[in-house]
């Protein structure tokens, strides 16, 4: 066991914590940490790290950077950011680092006057409820506690092998540790996210997220985690209410639950309240400063909200930690619409197309906006085309053909459209920047069933 500043990193199960709360990294995040505590001072090359973290196996240097960027941005959320960079040498760990833990000053006043708090509590019948006081959560196995941080690891890259992978993690440490909560109740959040990505079957994903959720509930009523997989799972059109109150319960139980932030927040943006949808995402963010999801989801609100540089800020952030990830490029992409920066817009439309096998309309239909609004009304007319060819799974999204009608300067025809499709997401339209044009037109508000 390794201490420095406010973490305690365990260097047999890869855990990084603040205080007693573990920090969702990486296994291979962990381990180029440990590398640089163990060596404190010292001026680390980049093949000595990558030989240590990545033995006999050949990895880009570009893994290693990506990992120290990583943990720069959790030490500095935390504490302070002690990785210097030593040009053309390597990287130095600025800290020092202890495997004793730190004493605290009146640890043992603190404690006997705990139990006497409790003692005197417990004469008076204060702790009779319960339903309320959230039991300590049992400790995972040495075993079940590095299944899952590893399954954590895979759940959080929110790809379909990664999630997938999440799921065998998870339903390991359900077999390790068949009496504690925290695996079922990751597990019901894997099958969620399988179901909410349609990495799978979305109703037997759901299906199977629901049951699992219980089974965490059941062993343990108190835990946020599992509140949380059930809001997921109940996070659809007929029963988005009921998954809100799962989200508020979880932040009842544990106000410090990074995701149950995030998807309270997500789910709060789907309402169309885009502002406190920021200011959760914004919570979960501190919380967990890597987390890809949420700040793809905080681009979308920050693009909602109009505050179009921030927007940027956290697609291009999003976009860093996960290249991948397509949907950071869609949001880049409005950003930069939004402020004018069309040329920019283009390449990050073209840069989510790229990662995007089944989406040729909805790219047209993207390009053709853009196009439009830089002035090149020739492109625009000519991806519209392209974008309202294609049919079934294949076709543009209907807003996205909306807007490029507007753009176009074909307004009715834009309105007919929207007619068509308004009230299936009628919060998202009402909030839309690129519908301004129309957005003082009576049939409008009609269509989102707006005040006149």
């Amino acid at each position: 066991m390794h201490y420095f500043g406010p973490f305690r990193l365990d260097s047999e199960r890869l855990l990084l914590s603040v205080g007693k709360r573990p920090l969702p990294l990486g296994p291979k995040v962990v381990q180029t940490l440990l590398a640089f505590v163990e060596r404190p001072g010292e001026v680390l090359t980049k093949s000595e790290l990558l030989d240590r973290v990545w033995p006999g196996v050949f990895v880009e240097e570009s893994n290693l950077a990506q990992n120290v960027y990583v943990l720069r941005k959790v030490l500095r959320t935390h504490w302070n950011d002690v990785i210097e960079t030593v040009p053309r040498r390597g990287y130095r760990f600025a800290a020092g680092a202890s495997t004793t833990a730190p004493r605290t000053a009146g640890s043992r006043f603190y404690y006997a006057a705990a139990a006497a708090t409790f003692a005197l509590a417990l004469s008076f019948g204060l702790l009779h409820d319960t339903a309320r006081s959230r039991p300590v959560p049992r400790q995972l196995s040495s075993t079940g506690a590095r299944l899952f941080a590893v399954g954590t690891y895979y759940w959080k890259q929110r790809t379909q092998a990664g999630v997938q992978r999440s799921i065998r993690y998870f339903s390991a440490v359900i077999k390790s540790d068949p009496a504690n909560a925290r695996g079922y109740a990751a597990l019901a959040q894997a099958y969620a996210i399988e179901g909410d990505y349609e990495y799978g079957p979305i109703k037997q994903s759901y299906a199977r997220a629901r049951a699992v959720a219980h089974r965490a509930l059941k062993l343990d009523p108190q835990l946020a985690e599992a509140h949380a997989a059930l809001g997921i799972a109940e996070d659809v059109p007929a029963s988005r209410a009921a998954a809100r109150a799962q989200y508020r319960e979880a932040l009842a139980l544990d106000p410090n639950y990074a995701s149950a932030h995030q998807w309270y927040g997500s789910a709060l943006l789907e309402q169309g309240r885009p502002r406190e949808a920021l200011a959760e995402l914004r919570k979960a963010l501190q919380l967990d400063p890597v987390s890809v999801a949420t700040l793809a989801w905080l681009s979308s609100a920050a693009y909602l909200s109009r505050e179009y540089p921030a927007a940027i800020g956290y697609a291009r952030e999003a976009a860093e930690l996960s290249p991948q990830r397509r949907d950071s490029y869609f949001d880049m992409g409005l950003g930069y619409e939004a402020v004018g920066n069309y040329g920019a817009a283009i390449a990050a439309y073209r840069a989510y197309a790229a990662r995007c096998g089944r989406c040729p309309a909805e790219v047209a239909a993207l390009l053709s906006h853009a196009y439009a609004r830089s002035g090149d009304f020739r492109s625009a007319a000519a991806q519209l085309a392209l974008a309202q060819r294609s049919r079934g799974m294949d076709a543009a999204d209907p807003g996205d053909l909306v807007v490029a009608l507007i753009a176009l300067n074909r307004r009715s025809d834009a309105l007919a459209a929207l007619k068509r499709v308004a009230l299936k997401d009628a919060a998202h339209y009402a909030l839309d920047p690129r519908l301004d044009p129309v957005r003082g037109d009576r049939r409008f508000k009609k269509y989102l069933k707006l005040p006149a």
